[in-house]
């Protein structure tokens, strides 16, 4: 196993202030400091991971972890900075620290689900597969019958300030050398530690 670091952000909610909104705010810290963390090829290093993550009763639980294969990488993310509006009234943040590889259980992706892109997926595969056209595929696929059962983030889009299901996914992976991750933390194909 490759040696990695991780930082946490530890949400404090309180009476007046509920787990969900939290979460909306300071995930936007977390992705502008991600954005702003990139290397000099342009690529985010620092991927995120919720350990008490769970898709049967979908929650996020209260603990974001922050992870990358260098201590570097996570200073340069400077989560002290990015949330200094919410520590230490509603957000604790660790000090960095080394993955400890005996309690590591394997690896996992996080990666954002969007009902509407696997019917495009499928609906783009079948008109190919039976030479019809995509529109008509997709009527074949009905979006989002099964009610999405992923544990979301509510966000405010900062171009055109739609709320979006920011909606997680979490999956099984192998160890995979660390090809960088998307404005949000996420990646299909980089892993991470879980433990």
């Amino acid at each position: 196993m490759g040696m990695w670091f991780y930082q946490e952000v530890i949400l404090q909610p309180t009476e007046d202030i509920a787990i969900s909104f939290l979460w909306a705010k300071v995930y936007r810290q977390i992705h502008l400091a991600l954005v702003n963390s990139k290397d000099a090829q342009g690529v985010i290093r620092c991927g995120v991971a919720f350990p008490e993550y769970s898709d049967v009763q979908p929650t996020l639980g209260r603990t974001l972890r922050l992870l990358a294969p260098e201590e570097s990488d996570l200073q340069r993310l400077n989560l002290a900075d990015a949330l200094t509006r919410f520590a230490p009234d509603y957000v604790k943040i660790t000090t960095v620290r080394q993955v400890p590889i005996r309690k590591c259980k394997g690896y996992v992706t996080y990666s954002r689900y969007q009902p509407e892109a696997t019917v495009m997926q499928k609906a783009r595969r079948y008109a190919k597969r039976h030479g019809i056209s995509i529109d008509m595929a997709k009527t074949l696929f009905p979006t989002a019958v099964r009610k999405t059962r992923y544990p979301y983030i509510q966000l405010e889009s900062m171009t055109n300030h739609h709320r979006f299901s920011l909606f997680i996914q979490k999956q099984e992976a192998v160890e995979h050398p660390c090809e960088g991750f998307s404005a949000y933390g996420f990646s299909r194909r980089s892993s991470v530690p879980d433990f």
